[in-house]
């Protein structure tokens, strides 16, 4: 992997947590370490991040 697209995936993942951010919801480095509630959060998190990389991240919650 080129530095290139680390960068372009690191820009992608803030512009992730900046959204959720702004939609009220919360972002995996917002909980406390080894709870289920960062566990579930980093799932949905994921989600995002996936469907964001297909170009439809516009999930409505």
């Amino acid at each position: 992997m080129n530095t290139h697209t680390l960068d372009s995936l690191a820009a992608l993942t803030e512009a992730i947590a900046a959204v959720r951010h702004a939609r009220g919801l919360k972002n995996p480095h917002d909980l406390p370490l080894d709870t289920p509630e960062r566990a579930a959060d980093a799932d949905a998190f994921a989600d995002d991040f996936l469907h964001a990389l297909d170009g439809i991240f516009a999930p409505a919650r």
